[in-house]
């Protein structure tokens, strides 16, 4: 049987790194200019950290709201949702804990 944690991180879906590199490269490169070539090293990390969590809710997010959907594609199938190993309860607390977070890192900013 698989651990809590190993099915929350499928769910989040952090084994497919591609969707957080996709929506950090941008934001990177904003940093980079605003910051006019050497953007505050703790800024970086507070965007890759808020990108990978809201990144990762949006995942949680889109299974919950797939549900139904997910049980009848052979693709999604054996999504955490969809297989029945995440409940839809569990699955918006995962979400709203790392929106939460993530909403925690913003007010670390001006």
């Amino acid at each position: 049987m698989q651990s809590r944690l190993s099915l929350y991180s499928e769910l989040i879906r952090l084994d497919r790194p591609i969707g957080i590199l996709l929506l950090l490269w941008p934001g990177l490169w904003a940093l980079w200019i605003a910051g006019e070539g050497e953007p505050p090293w703790w800024i970086v990390l507070v965007f890759i950290a808020g990108t990978t969590l809201m990144r990762s809710a949006g995942c949680a997010i889109n299974d919950y709201a797939d549900r139904d959907l997910d049980g009848h594609v052979q693709r999604t199938s054996q999504r955490p949702i969809a297989s029945g190993r995440v409940s839809p309860r569990e699955a918006l607390m995962v979400a709203a804990g790392l929106a939460l977070l993530a909403f925690m890192l913003v007010l670390l900013l001006n």
